[in-house]
């Protein structure tokens, strides 16, 4: 028995996570009912730590469905629709991105998203919905910021009192699990039931609640 503890031990010791490649996909929506503005317009540095999204990035989006049921609902208007692909490892990754034409050094949509891979994908996103007065200067800004977990392959549902979002990271080159050597299993005691999968996170659905308050700021 102690001939395959050096084996138990490498299968139970924590690994430090690869970078993968993921497909990630995203729709900020505005919600119906009163606008809700921050107390701040968004900062002319939004941006900032953050790489811009490459054309090579760019992916067919997977969520029409979900985008055109929100642009056929009343009270209900898509802002932001994109899909891209990128690598994500355990140091955070952040991504600029934008819509509309810009302004005043702004654009209609604006903001980041970082994400990073733990037990699920730690994520937050940062954007800002700016209003441009006649002169064409930055007016107002709604602000949605959040930090949420998301497990793979599963849409989630951010939410805010005048915005949504509707999220998912999917894995691009998933490697099929490894079963354990056929040694393990024969030394694996006998009457043992198998630990049911870990649920996901709180805010990894569609109905969830968002993980934490957003910012009104």
């Amino acid at each position: 028995m102690f001939r395959y503890l050096p084996l138990l031990l490498a299968l139970i010791a924590p690994a430090s996570f690869a970078d993968d490649l993921y497909q990630v996909e995203l729709i900020l929506f505005q919600q119906e009912g009163d606008v809700v503005y921050s107390s701040q317009p968004a900062p002319d540095d939004w941006a900032k730590g953050a790489q811009p999204l490459g054309e090579d990035s760019r992916r067919p989006t997977a969520m029409d469905a979900q985008a055109n049921k929100l642009a056929q609902t009343q009270g209900y208007h898509v802002l932001m629709h994109k899909a891209w692909k990128q690598s994500i490892g355990d140091t955070p990754v952040k991504i600029a991105l934008s819509e509309g034409r810009q302004q005043d050094d702004h654009f209609p949509v604006e903001g980041t998203i970082s994400l990073r891979q733990q037990r699920f994908v730690d994520t937050q996103v940062d954007f800002w919905i700016n209003q441009f007065g006649a002169d064409g200067l930055l007016a107002n800004s709604q602000h949605m910021v959040q930090d949420v977990s998301l497990k793979n392959d599963v849409l989630a549902y951010l939410d805010h009192p005048s915005l949504g979002m509707l999220i998912r990271v999917s894995p691009l080159n998933a490697k099929p699990t490894t079963p354990p050597p056929a040694e393990m299993q024969e030394e694996a005691p006998a009457g043992q039931p198998q630990q049911p999968a870990p649920e996901a996170p709180a805010n990894g659905g569609f109905d969830a609640p968002p993980a934490s308050e957003p910012d009104q700021q």
